[in-house]
């Protein structure tokens, strides 16, 4: 009898992608990050590394409720809106690997990607070190967030911070037992799609103030330091006048215009007219053709004097004019037509917008076209491209909109120029084709 011996298999699994949010210092402005696990948190830094963060934080009452409304800071010119995706959050700028990026203002720790085993401590206010007062991106929320920040702590609300995308890809939601308690359509609801890449995401997620750690307080004193004299060091400089003999030169242009006027008339044949279908015949007066042959002349006040002529030729005809009515005839009483004509339909025009900002502030937030009535279309296609040719979006319906991701998936697509291409066929008969490029910007 065979006796049957148990065979072990070795159990394979992919590692994980877990971040961890240590601290969150509203004073100094600073986050710091721990790089648990790299292993497929997804963007540009994968297989084993990170390039994409971005860091969000909302006000908490003195209940420990968080804040989903609208604001208007009294103290500088900036507000979030109450229709946001997201109301009350602001965010941080992205970390990516870019050449405008804050990696190129600071040490070697902040430049992506970002490993395991590392500890980041990322700056907050302006990483960019943009213009934030008369620039561009005066009114982005990262050129906002120090205001808004110093804001809430001072007036006493506590403040939650959380990694609020890894790598492009989908935040949590509080239906998921995450921070988002409103949904990505901006309706209330409490939910969305998409996969948050770190499933340990409850490290990702801080809170300082009264409903949490404390915020650091900051403390002055003077420090007197006597320090030894100072060397002065005196830079002589001596001036002497010198003059110097000028020569003075004048000179005087003159310029004689000497012109000589011919008229020739030429005597053409009359011409001959054929009509078609008139109603009415106009007689109009003789019409007087006239071609100018002329030289520029320039005569120089000198020992030779040169004179050019200006020849002027009429050449004239007769010319008899016919105006030809056109009438529209009504079909069943053989009477014209009271109203015009139709024109082109409103319905069928198209507008597309050439930019957009998928950056979850509520304003051009999707790419979409523009159309009077979606229903007039019977059929719809728009194709979107990256600069590779690759297919980053696709809608058979007028009312689809790209935010961003690639192939509406949790993946989205960076900053550039996307080509795009609408083929449609509506009522009547009508039959566009269109074509052009949208920029994201984020």
């Amino acid at each position: 009898m065979k006796k049957l011996l148990p065979i072990l298999l070795p159990l394979f699994c992919s590692a994980q992608c877990d971040l961890e949010l240590l601290e969150f210092d509203p004073v100094l402005g600073t986050v710091t990050v721990a790089f648990n696990n790299t292993e497929n948190c997804g963007g540009d830094g994968a297989p084993d590394g990170v390039s994409e963060l971005q860091f969000g934080f909302q006000a908490i009452d003195e209940d420990c409720n968080a804040m989903n409304i609208g604001w208007d800071f009294p103290s500088f010119d900036f507000s979030l809106s109450s229709t946001s995706n997201h109301p009350g959050w602001v965010y941080s700028a992205t970390t990516t690997e870019s050449p405008t990026n804050w990696v190129n203002l600071y040490d070697e720790s902040l430049v992506p990607p970002y490993y395991a085993g590392d500890t980041v401590t990322f700056p907050l206010w302006n990483p960019y070190q943009a213009d934030c007062v008369d620039g561009p991106t005066a009114n982005q929320m990262y050129c906002n967030l120090e205001d808004v920040i110093t804001y809430w702590y001072t007036e006493g609300y506590s403040i939650q911070a959380v990694i609020w995308q890894i790598s492009y890809g989908q935040t949590m939601y509080a239906a998921d037992g995450g921070w988002a308690e409103v949904g990505v359509n901006g309706d209330g609801t409490s939910w969305g799609s998409g996969l948050y890449e770190d499933s340990n995401f409850l490290d990702n997620w801080v809170v300082v103030g009264d409903c949490g750690d404390p915020i650091p307080e900051v403390v002055t004193d003077t420090i007197y330091i006597e320090l030894p004299p100072d060397t002065v060091y005196q830079t002589l400089t001596l001036y002497d006048t010198i003059t110097v003999p000028i020569n003075w030169y004048f000179y005087d242009t003159t310029y004689v215009y000497l012109t000589d006027t011919l008229v020739e008339y030429v005597e053409l044949p009359q011409d001959t007219l054929y009509i078609t279908l008139s109603d009415t015949l106009y007689l109009t007066d003789t019409l007087y053709f006239t071609e100018y042959v002329y030289d520029t002349t320039y005569v120089y006040l000198n020992d030779t004097t040169f004179v050019y002529d200006t020849t002027y030729v009429y050449q004239v005809d007769t010319l008899y004019e016919y105006i030809v009515q056109e009438i529209w005839i009504d079909c069943n009483t053989g009477l014209p037509c009271i109203e015009q004509p139709p024109g082109i339909d409103e319905d069928q025009v198209v507008y597309v917008p050439n930019a957009f900002s998928p950056n979850n502030d509520g304003i051009n937030d999707a790419f979409f076209a523009v159309t009077q009535d979606p229903n007039f279309w019977l059929e719809w296609n728009i194709t979107v491209f990256s600069r590779w040719g690759d297919v980053v979006f696709q809608s058979d319906s007028p009312l689809d909109k790209w935010d961003g991701s690639v192939s509406k998936g949790s993946y989205y697509s960076p900053d550039g120029v996307y080509s795009w291409i609408i083929n449609a066929k509506g009522r009547k008969g009508v039959a566009v084709k269109l074509k052009g490029s949208v920029t994201l910007v984020r």
